[in-house]
Order: C-alpha cells, then structure tokens, then sequence
C-alpha cells in the first residue's frame, strides 16, 4: 500500500518555498507519513526543523540557501533518511518505508500541539548551542538530532520520539 508523503509547512516555510497552501490540500493520511515543517533561523542562517505528525520524531535540516528550497522534499525524504539510519534503524525497515511514499503532498499546518513541540526543540537546540558559544549549527546536526529525540514528550504514550519512531515503523513494516 502507498502513502502520501505529507508535508505541512508553516507560513514562514511556505512563503520562503513560494507555494501557496489551503486547508483543502490536506489530505486524509497515515499520521505516520504525515510531516510538519518549520522555516527558522540561528546567526542569520536558514535551518528546517521537520517533526513526524504521529511519533513527534524530528530533525533538522541545516544552513539551507535559495537553491536548495525548489529541491525540498527531496531534503526532506534524505534527511528521514539519514536520521533514522544513524538512529540505529534498520535499512530495510527505513527502505520500505520510504519505497511507500509514491508521492509528496504540501498542506498548511493543521495541529497546534506539534507547532508548540516544534518550537520547544527550536528553542532547546538555540539554548544549547548558544552556550556552546557556537556560531552555527550545521556540524553539530548529527549530534543535536540525536538528542533531540532523546527529548522527553509527555504526549507519547513511550515517552520518546525515537522510541516511538521505532516501534510505529517496525508495526508499518510487519503490516
């Protein structure tokens, strides 16, 4: 069975994307193909953070430059990718997953409380690099991914996103 790789952007990424999005583009999904994005900036740099709909698993996509926006769902399926493999998932397990996702679908935001976790690792990851004393965040990606999904939400019935992650994606792949 194939999915809909949903991608619902805030405003502020849907502007810098140049699409327009309405509530009639989103489309009844499989929350676990279902993606919020978020356009922010660290030091006057471009960075997205991309939080899973149903797992709240999240990363980062650093320092993005103008070019690099007409090609974003294919940043945003490399870094589902990326992340999940150096979480320790299993390649088959992410492969089957993203072989499932036959197309890309972009839609406004439509969940408040993932805006709200969004935010929350937003400003995690500023506070931390900031006391760093880091001038950017791109070759401390890897690193702030992994910790940020290490990130306790209340929300998840396992308490982490990683954890979740793992164990929708291991159901998805049985199924």
């Amino acid at each position: 069975m194939f999915h809909i790789l949903q991608i619902q952007c805030t405003k502020k990424l849907a502007d810098e994307l140049k699409i327009k999005t309405s509530k009639e583009q989103i489309v009844d999904n499989e929350p676990l193909y279902s993606w919020h994005a978020h356009l922010f900036y660290y030091n006057r740099k471009k960075y997205c953070i991309v939080m899973n709909n149903s797992t709240r698993y999240n990363f980062i996509i650093g320092s993005l430059r103008k070019k690099e926006f007409s090609q974003f769902s294919s940043l945003v399926k490399e870094g589902i990718r990326e992340n999940l493999l150096a979480e320790g998932f299993a390649e088959k397990v992410v492969e089957t997953y993203l072989k499932k996702c036959d197309d890309v679908n972009y839609a406004p935001t439509s969940e408040r409380p993932i805006i709200s976790q969004i935010n929350e690792m937003i400003g995690a990851t500023k506070h931390i690099q900031g006391e760093k004393g880091a001038d950017t965040i791109d070759d401390k990606l890897n690193e702030i991914n992994r910790f940020n999904n290490k990130f306790v939400m209340l929300t998840l019935p396992e308490t982490y996103s990683a954890e979740s992650m793992k164990k929708a994606l291991i159901k998805e792949v049985l199924l």
